[in-house]
């Protein structure tokens, strides 16, 4: 019966005369597996006969996708993901109900400009779409008094004496005003384009502006059209890889066309979501293409194999598909944990990032189990007719290098782990907008000459009750006392507290009493996403606190990054415990075994550390977004060469001794390995040379390095791993036969035979297992034979 060994029915006594509970039987155990194997052939088999229908499908999902990812709402703001209970949301939500204006978040600096035009220029820039309020000298002095009675400081804080600036045309004509802007987030690209407009058509020589939503708007207007570059550069990258490692000219177009329609589903589904954040939109394309081309490579070698057993090339891709189904499976489950742990966050964006990418995983992981198949028999002919032979090297002579520097490698890795592990917990970490720009940049040199002009400045806004004056006397002079602060207005600083709310004109009143509140707003010189204004934030909190208790708002752009920096720093173990707590799952059922899964993870952790301690040693700053990221993709990524090179050792170590598998594993596995991780490089080198926004071009700088360093782990400190805790695997691991390192096999084979209860057990392939090596003829042959 289907080589299934007949047991007995009769039930066993024991003991007490109780029936024994009757256990699965090898043979009954690989009935099942026989059983659910033919299933799996026949449900191949149908899709394949109907692939017309399967690439149809597929291709019309590809168009709804491209139809709906116009539509996606791509959001630029990195604090409107910060949970709604947090002090400085709750403190934004309040003020917009209670006042018209917020909190400045730009700034304009119009040079050679006459005072009649800086006056013409503000009312210009309080009409401008998308612009709630204008602060400059006007609102801050009375400009029809002398100027001999108006506030030296004061008017030094808004005002610059044209005499002593330049711009690229010389000497100013006039003088330098600056203006600082209320820009409402959802309008604030035009308003930024139609604010410097205004103030050119005024007259001013050179117009500079810095902020927030300056970077934002940059940010906004850059990231639509170097997507599309970063992609073209990535599939430029992919073709060149897979040329050189394929052995046909058409693979790399077949390979394209599913990750492509993978992508384009992918990013037509982010409709279902609110909005998805711009560092969505660049790097999920990029990182689906390259964490993912690997499954479309498993299958197509995977079937070149089975093309040597079955002479209908229908029937060896229905097996294809059966054998790589597991480790295809495996891959692409590691990695959808990987990105998936993001979305423990309390930080939104680490939500949205996390089922942005894994959604695009089980879009890739469908695409190559069931579009692949049905688009690569459809076009064998050309797939045949442009056959070649292999580009690279046997990686024979690499494998005994690899041997060779194993140890030493090893041990110098280990001696580096501790210092890299307390390196990358030393980083210095941005949070906000600030890391945008790019040094250089024009956005960096207008901030810079802002910054010379009138010194770095921020402005907050506390919201206090309205009419409890006396406690608003003495909260605002006991602000003014406080390092940094510059300026302080309120009611108080405008009318007076012994004036009635009711004589002040109603212009005036707007702006700092409204329903129920009273709005200060403060000034002061600190470096935005300093520890300076960090203490402030501190600082400020506690003198409100004193005399409101917890009846106050705080609203500002630091403070914010403040609420986010906690945040993000909460996030950050949880998202490490999920995510290695999920993969190390994944892999100890996908192993059977409770060891493997804490060497694979030791390896790959030492890598992220090596990976993340780089900016300490080199005294750059991190951005966090980045952190959280590389550290999911890394793991993600470097799980799967692990993968892939495990399935090759063990596979190999029954028959072989730990040395010989090691090296053996390596030979076989290396170029598989080596195509996903230089994709991985290039796309990160990619998005780092494209990207004119910082936080973007960090983040590839960082995926290209966690994919090489990732990559030389698998070559050189997980084979001496799986070597140095060769018995504890064997004892913390079931269905893992190894061969003796005496060299007695034969008495190992003995022992596999008894194991199986009298079958022997057959070898579980791991399908990359020289999947591009055996599957075709030529040297690779060759040099295995």
């Amino acid at each position: 019966m289907d080589g299934v060994i007949m047991q007995s029915t009769k039930p066993t006594q024991s003991g007490g005369g109780t029936p024994a509970t009757r256990l699965p039987t090898p043979a009954m155990r690989l009935s099942a597996s026989t059983n659910l194997r033919q299933t799996m052939l026949k449900v191949c088999r149908w899709l394949l006969h109907h692939r017309r229908w399967v690439v149809s499908l597929f291709m019309l999902a590809a168009i709804v996708g491209a139809v709906l990812y116009p539509q996606v709402k791509v959001n630029y703001s990195m604090t409107d993901y910060l949970p709604k209970d947090s002090p400085s949301v709750v403190s934004l939500d309040d003020m917009k109900r209670s006042f018209d204006g917020g909190v400045p978040n730009a700034r304009l600096y119009a040079e050679g400009l006459s005072e009649a035009q800086a006056d013409r220029l503000a009312d210009d820039l309080a009409k401008v779409d998308g612009v709630d309020e204008v602060m400059w000298l006007g609102t801050a002095v009375d400009m029809k008094q002398p100027a001999a009675v108006q506030d030296d400081d004061t008017v030094k804080t808004w005002k610059t004496d044209g005499s002593s600036g330049t711009t690229e045309s010389g000497t100013a004509s006039g003088d330098g005003y600056l203006y600082q802007l209320v820009i409402a987030s959802d309008k604030g690209r035009q308003a930024i384009a139609d604010a410097r407009a205004a103030a050119e058509h005024v007259g001013a020589d050179r117009v500079s502006m810095s902020g927030d939503a300056v970077s934002t708007a940059d940010a906004q207007e850059s990231t639509a059209t170097q997507v599309v570059y970063i992609m073209l550069a990535a599939v430029a990258v992919v073709i060149l890889i897979l040329l050189l490692t394929s052995n046909s000219w058409f693979e790399p177009v077949i390979f394209l066309i599913v990750i492509g329609v993978a992508i384009v589903m992918n990013m037509g589904s982010n409709i279902v979501l609110h909005d998805i954040s711009f560092i969505s939109q660049i790097c999920g394309a990029i990182l689906q293409l390259a964490v993912s081309m690997d499954y479309a490579i498993v299958l197509l070698h995977t079937f070149r194999r089975a093309q040597q057993e079955f002479a209908d090339p229908e029937e060896a891709m229905a097996h294809a598909m059966v054998r790589g189904f597991s480790v295809v499976l495996s891959s692409a489950a590691v990695t959808f944990f990987g990105f998936l742990s993001l979305t423990v966050m309390r930080f939104g964006i680490g939500v949205n990032m996390g089922i942005v990418l894994a959604k695009g995983i089980v879009f890739s992981f469908l695409a190559v189990m069931f579009l692949m198949p049905a688009l690569t028999l459809m076009m064998l002919k050309p797939l045949n007719a442009l056959r070649h032979r292999y580009l690279l090297p046997s990686f024979g002579r690499f494998a005994a290098v690899c041997q060779r520097i194993m140890l030493p490698a090893s041990l110098i890795i280990i001696l580096c782990a501790v210092p890299a592990y307390l390196a990358q917990d030393r980083t210095d970490f941005i949070y906000g907008a600030s890391g945008m720009t790019e040094p250089g940049s024009v956005q960096a040199v207008e901030s810079e000459r802002i910054d010379q002009a009138f010194g770095k400045s921020e402005t907050w806004v506390a919201m206090v009750p309205e009419g409890r004056w006396a406690d608003e006397q003495a909260t605002i002079d006991a602000i003014e006392k406080l390092d940094h602060v510059t300026g302080v207005t309120s009611y108080i600083t405008v009318a007076g507290r012994a004036m009635p709310v009711d004589a002040v004109p109603e212009s005036t009143v707007e702006q700092v009493v409204s329903n129920g509140w009273s709005r200060i707003v403060v000034t002061l010189d600190v470096t935005p996403e300093s520890e300076q204004a960090y203490d402030m934030v501190s600082l400020m909190r506690e003198t409100l606190a004193e005399h409101y208790g917890d009846d106050y708002r705080l609203v500002g752009s630091t403070v914010s990054i403040y609420d986010l920096r906690d945040t993000v720093r909460q996030d950050s173990m949880k998202v490490k415990i999920f995510s290695m707590g999920a993969i190390a799952l994944v892999l100890a059922v996908m192993f059977r075994s409770l060891s493997i899964p804490i060497v694979v993870l030791a390896a790959i952790e030492v890598a992220i550390w090596m990976n993340l301690s780089v900016p300490y040693l080199t005294g750059s700053t991190l951005n966090y977004i980045g952190y959280l990221v590389i550290d999911a993709v890394q793991l993600g990524a470097a799980v799967d060469y692990a993968i892939i090179y495990a399935r090759e050792y063990f596979e190999r170590r029954r028959t072989e001794p730990a040395r010989d598998a090691a090296r053996s594993a390596v030979h076989h596995s290396a170029i598989t390995i080596l195509t996903s991780a230089t994709i991985l490089i290039f796309a990160g080198v990619s998005v780092n040379l494209i990207a004119t926004n910082g936080v973007i071009s960090e983040l590839g700088t960082l995926i290209a390095r966690g994919a090489f360093l990732s990559m030389l782990m698998m070559f050189v400190f997980l084979p001496w791993l799986l070597r140095v805790t060769d018995p504890l695997i064997r004892h913390t691991s079931l269905g893992l036969h190894f061969a003796a390192d005496s060299g007695d096999r034969a008495a190992d084979s003995g022992r596999r035979i008894a194991d199986s209860g009298g079958h022997i057990r057959p070898a579980h392939s791991a399908v990359i297992r020289s999947s591009i090596h055996q599957s075709q003829g030529g040297h690779h042959a060759s040099s295995q034979r």
